[in-house]
């Protein structure tokens, strides 16, 4: 799967739990299917913003250790 279809996933799960929520009376289903669809866009957006991050690594340069005949 793809950084793409990745994120639309994310957003169409969204989607689907505020469709779903529209059908429910009862108030406690309502507010816990926003808030998953809160979760999953929240998602999404943490899923873009690492997408756009690029991570460089850079090998330190092992420092040399002096011994006691170089002090001397």
């Amino acid at each position: 799967m793809t950084r793409d279809e990745r994120l639309e996933r994310y957003r169409l799960n969204a989607e689907k739990c505020l469709a779903l929520a529209q059908t429910f009376n009862d108030h406690q289903s309502k507010r816990t299917l926003i808030e998953m669809a809160n979760a999953w866009l929240k998602l999404a957006e943490q899923h873009l913003k690492n997408s756009e991050t690029t991570l460089v690594y850079e090998t330190p340069t092992p420092r040399l250790k002096a011994s006691d005949d170089d002090l001397n």
